[in-house]
């Protein structure tokens, strides 16, 4: 007879602890995650519910950087058109950013061997060659911290997996 009782206990403590598990995110923590329009799952815990809160949470950050990047992509997309109609290099509406600069960058060496006994002249070239240079560089470094936050996205994703069991 002990047996069959100590099977039973065994059996009610498992099912107390699924009550528990099912029961152990917080009302605040429901909120969030409803907030974020995160799906509340059976079986699902505390610190499962903590980490999915935390990843939306992110990614909106993500987001929000992205259109702070996407404004200063926009700035020197803005000034990269204005130098190319200085220089005389003609722009599609939906010219990339690299695209422009590689043209102007063209135009301007073939302005500078046609400009070379003309000092007035070459100093213009020389003030919209640095402007190139100068757009370049931040440009440059506009991909590098979109590639950083990237490959820091990827890190936290790769933990998050291994922290829970997934790879």
């Amino acid at each position: 007879m002990t047996t069959s009782i100590s099977s039973v206990s065994a059996g009610s403590t498992a099912a107390s602890e699924v009550l528990t598990k099912k029961s152990s995110i917080s009302n605040e923590t429901k909120a969030k995650l409803e907030a974020l329009g995160i799906p509340v799952t059976d079986g699902m815990t505390e610190s499962e519910a903590q980490s999915k809160i935390s990843q939306a949470e992110a990614q909106k950050q993500s987001q929000n950087g992205g259109q702070q990047q996407n404004s200063s992509e926009s700035e020197i997309l803005s000034r990269a058109k204005t130098l190319a109609s200085q220089v005389g290099v003609t722009v599609s509406s939906d010219a990339d950013i690299s695209e422009i600069l590689d043209d102007i960058g063209a135009e301007l060496e073939t302005l500078l061997e046609e400009a070379e006994g003309n000092p007035t002249r070459l100093s213009t070239l020389s003030s919209y060659l640095n402007e190139l240079m100068t757009l370049d560089e931040q440009y440059s470094s506009i991909q590098s911290s979109q590639q950083g936050m990237y490959a820091a996205m990827n890190m936290v994703s790769t933990s998050n997996k291994i922290s829970l069991g997934l790879s």
